[in-house]
């Protein structure tokens, strides 16, 4: 029998968790959860080196780099945060051995593969989540309550930007850029599928087609050490990268709205910045992710109204409340009919987009997002 615990004010049997991955997502997965009061029971690496100073740091009585680590009877759910590329082999196991899932974006490179995923989940039901945290910013569930109003007018135009500065050079030679497990493409699968399921979540409109040109500035590197120069330094070695940069990305919606959204990795001074703005026939609204605090909206000639909240959660409480809204589903033990989280089937919907992107990318054209009917 599990030990009891009491959260939301009741008795149940005590949630435990693994993590799978050691790197920066795990680390906020397993503070989140601890902070909400659930229990990591294990934790999984791609070494034991790796595996075992994250248990170390955190407490973690099992593991290892055996991914069945994952799967002992005692785990109710697996957090994979581990490279795009091994997401499919392992949320499929996991479900396979009756286990809920969250996964790190994007859920797949290849969207059959993340059809599948969602079948499956469906199949099982099981609780599955992708992690798109951004859209648990306070702010972002206000804006979202804004453009549905009717006063808003109806949608017309999203635009806005993703810029992070962590991929100038120098920089380290880490997977991101190996396409074995970050797949073909950086900028949109890491950073943009935040900014995609952004604009799905506050319009509530599908993208059913994009337009994509994509910049690879200094595709002839030098890495020396971990480390990656745009100029030869002694005794370094040339390396090709022909992952994106950034990316200038335009956007058609279902309803007839229109949109654009700029990518970028290697825009200085900019830590992480996500913006956006949405345009409606009487009202617009915009937000960004360095105020996350402020919600701007206007009307014409009005001026513009900003609303502060000076106690909003900062990045990590976005992922708390993430899994605040996952795990009342798991302690359930079925997914609710319409979720308050993202699903597989958010994270299926991004992943046909992100492929058309770059499909639109490779060939210069305009490019369908392709979905099965539902």
């Amino acid at each position: 029998m599990r030990e009891l615990n009491t959260f939301f004010g009741g008795d149940m049997e005590k949630i435990r968790a693994a993590i799978v991955g050691t790197g920066f997502a795990a680390e906020i997965h397993t503070r989140a959860l601890r902070e909400l009061g659930f229990e990591v029971a294990a934790v999984v690496g791609s070494n034991l080196s790796r595996s075992s100073a994250f248990a170390e740091k955190w407490k973690i009585e099992r593991h290892g780099v055996d991914f069945e680590i994952a799967l002992q009877e005692d785990i109710d759910c697996v957090h994979i945060c581990t490279p795009p590329a091994l997401h499919y082999v392992m949320a499929k196991r996991a479900m396979e051995s009756g286990k809920h899932v969250i996964c790190e974006k994007p859920l797949c490179l290849d969207t059959a593969e993340a059809e599948k995923l969602l079948a499956l989940s469906k199949e099982k039901g099981l609780v599955a989540a992708v992690n798109f945290n951004v859209r648990f910013h306070g702010k972002c569930h206000e804006a979202r309550k804004l453009v549905a109003a009717s006063e808003f007018g109806g949608v017309c135009l999203i635009h806005g930007a993703y810029l992070q500065e962590f991929h100038a050079l120098p920089d380290r030679y880490s997977w991101r850029y190996k396409p074995e497990l970050a797949g073909h493409m950086r900028a949109v699968t890491e950073i943009g599928s935040h900014w995609i399921d952004l604009a799905r979540y506050l319009t509530g409109l599908e993208v059913t087609e994009v337009s994509a040109d994509f910049g690879v500035f200094t595709r002839q590197r030098y890495l020396s050490g971990d480390d990656m120069y745009p100029e030869y330094r002694e005794g370094s070695e040339r390396i090709t990268v022909n992952s994106e940069d950034a990316a200038a990305i335009l956007l058609k919606f279902d309803s007839g709205a229109i949109g654009n959204v700029i990518l970028s990795e290697v825009s200085h001074g900019r830590g992480n910045r996500l913006e956006i703005e949405v345009t409606g026939r009487n009202e617009s609204v915009w937000w960004d992710s360095e105020s996350p605090c402020e919600l701007n909206r206007s009307r014409k000639s009005g001026g513009v109204l900003t609303s502060s909240d000076a106690f909003c959660g900062g990045f990590v409480d976005t992922f708390k409340e993430c899994f605040r809204e996952v795990y009342t589903d798991i302690e359930r033990g079925r997914p609710s009919v319409k979720a308050s989280y993202p699903t597989f089937e958010d994270g299926y919907r991004n992943t046909a987009v992100c492929s058309a992107i770059y499909e639109s990318a490779v060939k210069g054209r305009w490019t369908k997002v392709e979905l099965n009917p539902r």
